[in-house]
């Protein structure tokens, strides 16, 4: 069976139709284990788990024989038996024995649901030779889900949805500031939405509902110091470094936020002077699910010229080379390249 989508798959667990093995894999954590329990708990139910049911976790180094057996059982009192098994390196066991390993798919009991999901693997079958034939097999005899970050579109309705259940409202416009404020992690951005729900007194979540109960990201706190940097705010860029290191986030996680906001604005300001628009730049780089950010630097490059902007990635490397040293206070590097960055944006 071909790749298949969020909706094929609900449409077989509506009626109880399910392939023999299911490979999840993507970016998007809360959707994989989502539907990997999903489709367990719809294939054996809970009274029946004790018989039905069985899990594996990689961390347990499981022999491949063992995870052979489990597949192999007949369900009890049960239509299927199903059997969970998490971040097993398949492109090994398909390379060590390429043709047992089709004839353990190939073979699979019509009665055996076999979930094998990919939680923390990162998979590139474009990259990857073995991962890709292992894919192949899986689109052969099972099915293929692969499930990477909603664009925002598809994370706005997500929130509407999720606070509509609640009984509130939001407008596309405050969902994506939403999704700005806290980031693209559905697990976090479900659980903000909760927070919201339960916050928002009137009928509709505002952004002033957003400002007093959600918990920032880092990329947005580090977009707000980058914006507080080309608007000349130095004494608001170094508040937001101070409660970034109160948050104790990582000297290197912040510095490489801000130097991906500072090639963007470069990129798009070079991308602008040879008379070429900001979205020409998605056809050279990765701006999938994430055009806003060559909006974000289309309006924020405009105040900085692009000898200063050069200037700023030079700094920004400096910096980078320190803190990889270790041989300097990192947060020091820090309040330093603060100071330097706003005299090369002045200047």
């Amino acid at each position: 069976m071909p790749l298949i989508d969020e909706q094929t798959l609900k449409g077989q667990i509506k009626e109880n139709r399910f392939q023999t093995s299911y490979l999840i894999y993507g970016s998007e954590a809360y959707l994989k284990q989502y539907y990997a329990n999903l489709i367990a708990s719809k294939c054996v139910s809970k009274d029946m788990e004790g018989f039905n049911l069985r899990k594996f976790d990689a961390e347990n180094n499981n022999d491949i024989r063992e995870l052979m057996e489990a597949t192999d059982t007949l369900p009890v009192f049960s239509e299927y038996t199903c059997t969970l098994m998490k971040n097993f390196a398949l492109d090994s066991m398909y390379s060590q024995d390429k043709t047992g390993f089709e004839e353990w798919l190939k073979n699979m009991p019509e009665t055996t649901v076999a979930v094998f999901w990919q939680d923390t693997t990162e998979i590139n079958p474009k990259k990857n030779a073995k991962w890709k034939s292992v894919i192949e097999l899986f689109n052969k005899y099972g099915a293929v889900l692969c499930l990477d970050t909603m664009d925002r579109n598809s994370l706005a309705k997500t929130v509407a949805g999720g606070l509509k259940k609640r009984g509130k409202e939001i407008d596309r416009v405050t969902a994506f500031y939403l999704i700005d404020t806290v980031g693209d992690d559905l697990n976090i951005l479900l659980n903000e939405v909760d927070k919201l729900a339960n916050y928002c007194q009137g009928e509709s979540v505002t952004k002033a509902d957003i400002d007093a109960v959600c918990i920032k990201s880092l990329e947005a706190n580090v977009f707000d110091l980058s914006k507080s940097l080309v608007g000349r705010n130095l004494s608001r860029c170094y508040h937001i470094l101070n409660k970034l290191f109160e948050d104790k986030e990582k000297p290197e996680m912040i510095l490489g936020a801000l130097c991906g906001n500072f090639i963007d604005m470069y990129r798009v300001k070079l991308s602008l002077s040879s008379g070429k628009s900001a979205d020409y730049l998605k056809a050279f780089y990765n701006y999938k699910n994430t055009e806003f950010k060559l909006r974000n630097a289309q309006r924020d490059c405009s105040r900085i010229e692009l000898s200063s902007l050069k200037k700023c990635i030079e700094l920004l490397s400096e910096a980078d080379g320190l803190i990889k040293l270790r041989t300097s206070d990192e947060k020091i590097v820090l309040e330093k390249l603060m100071l330097e960055l706003y005299k090369a944006i002045t200047e």
